[in-house]
């Protein structure tokens, strides 16, 4: 699915029964003065706007949270794969 523009260089960073992660520059409606590194979240299509999916930003501290619970998990888990991808997302916010 198409994803909103506001989106720049969007990548998936964690996958869970449909909840997905990712990581981006976000440009609210494009106007190219405000952009930041975003995570955002989405559910496989939703939310969405005339057939284009709109993840949601998540703010920072929240953020944070999100990553540190998610890292935190992958290491229990010994999930190899998350680890790095998380930790390359909380890098890219450094």
């Amino acid at each position: 699915m198409k994803m909103v523009s506001y989106w720049k260089e969007p990548r998936e960073i964690y996958e869970d029964n449909g909840l997905v992660l990712i990581i981006g520059i976000y440009d609210h409606k494009n106007q190219g003065k405000d952009e930041f590194k975003a995570l955002g979240v989405h559910w496989k299509d939703y939310p969405q706007s005339n057939n284009t999916l709109c993840p949601c930003v998540i703010p920072e501290e929240t953020r944070n949270a999100i990553l540190s619970g998610l890292l935190h998990q992958a290491v229990v888990n010994q999930d190899l794969d998350k680890i790095q991808s998380i930790t390359e997302a909380i890098r890219y916010f450094r």
